[in-house]
C-alpha cells in the first residue's frame, strides 16, 4: 500500500513543473539577493532564511496539500475507497497516504533548497560558507531538520482532517488554505479581546501553533521545548481528533 501511495506522487508530471518553477523562483531571489536584503533592511542570512527559504517552503506545502487531497480525489473516483472500506483498511491507507507524502515532499523541498544553494555558491560563496558554519554548531542543522519535518507533518495532518471532516475535495482544498492563511489573523484580533490566561493557551493552540513554529523555523534554531512541545502535542491531538471523526463517522454510516 505505501508503495503505491509513493507511485501515484511519482507519477504526476505537474510535481516536476511544478519544481522546476519553484527552483526558478528561488534561484532568482538567490540571484537578488542583494537588492531583497537592502528593501528588508535585513541582512543577507536573514533574507535567505526568512525570505527565500520560506517562500519555498510555502510553495512545497502548497503543491504538498494539492498532492494530497488529488489522491484523494483518485481513489474515490476508481472507487478505490469502497474497496478500502470493506477491508476495513481506509484508516491505513490515510496514514500511508500521509507518510508518502511528507518523506516525498520532505525530500523534494531539499532538492528545491539544494539549487538554490548552489547559486549562492557561485554567487555569494562567502555567505553559503557562513550559513554552513552557522548550522553545523550547536545542532542547529539537526533541531532545523526536525523542525521543518514536523511543520511537513502537522500541514499533511491538517489535509487529512479536512478531507475527515468533508468527503468534498473542493471544500477541503478551501478549508486548508482558509487555516493557513487566516488562522494566525484570527488569533490575533482574539488575543486583543480575551484575558492573558486565555491569550495564551490561544497562542499555543492549532490556530497559531502552525504560524508560531514557522516563523521560528531559521538556522539558528535550537533544541528547546518551547519550539518543538506546542508543536508535537498539537500533531497528537490531530491524530487523535481524526480517529474520534474516523469512528464517528463508522458508527453513523
Amino acid at each position: 500500500m505505501l508503495q503505491i501511495e509513493f507511485a501515484k506522487i511519482f507519477k504526476r508530471k505537474f510535481n516536476y513543473l511544478f519544481g522546476i518553477i519553484t527552483l526558478l523562483i528561488g534561484s532568482f531571489l538567490s540571484y537578488r539577493l542583494n537588492s531583497i536584503s537592502q528593501f528588508f533592511e535585513i541582512s543577507e542570512i536573514e533574507t535567505i532564511f526568512n525570505v527565500i527559504i520560506k517562500i519555498i517552503l510555502v510553495l512545497v506545502i502548497f503543491i504538498m496539500g494539492i498532492n494530497y487531497i488529488y489522491s484523494y480525489r483518485e481513489d474515490y473516483k476508481t472507487k478505490v475507497v469502497t474497496l478500502l472500506e470493506v477491508r476495513k483498511v481506509k484508516s491505513v491507507r490515510d496514514f500511508f497516504a500521509v507518510f508518502a507524502n511528507l518523506v516525498y515532499f520532505f525530500l523534494y523541498n531539499v532538492v528545491v533548497l539544494l539549487g538554490v544553494f548552489s547559486v549562492l555558491f557561485l554567487k555569494k560563496r562567502d555567505i553559503l560558507v557562513k550559513i554552513v558554519q552557522d548550522l553545523l554548531t550547536n545542532g542547529h542543522l539537526l533541531a532545523y531538520i526536525v523542525q521543518l519535518f514536523m511543520l511537513l507533518l502537522f500541514a499533511n495532518l491538517i489535509f487529512l482532517l479536512a478531507l475527515s471532516l468533508f468527503n468534498n475535495t473542493n471544500l477541503a482544498i478551501s478549508l486548508s488554505l482558509l487555516y493557513f492563511i487566516g488562522s494566525g489573523v484570527l488569533v490575533k484580533v482574539l488575543s486583543e479581546r480575551l484575558s492573558e490566561t486565555y491569550s495564551n493557551l490561544l497562542n499555543n493552540s492549532i490556530f497559531n501553533v502552525f504560524d508560531k513554529a514557522f516563523n521560528s523555523l531559521d538556522y539558528n534554531v535550537t533544541f528547546e521545548i518551547n519550539t518543538f512541545l506546542p508543536l508535537g502535542l498539537n500533531i497528537i491531538g490531530l491524530v487523535i481528533v481524526i480517529f474520534i471523526i474516523k469512528i464517528f463517522k463508522k458508527v453513523i454510516d
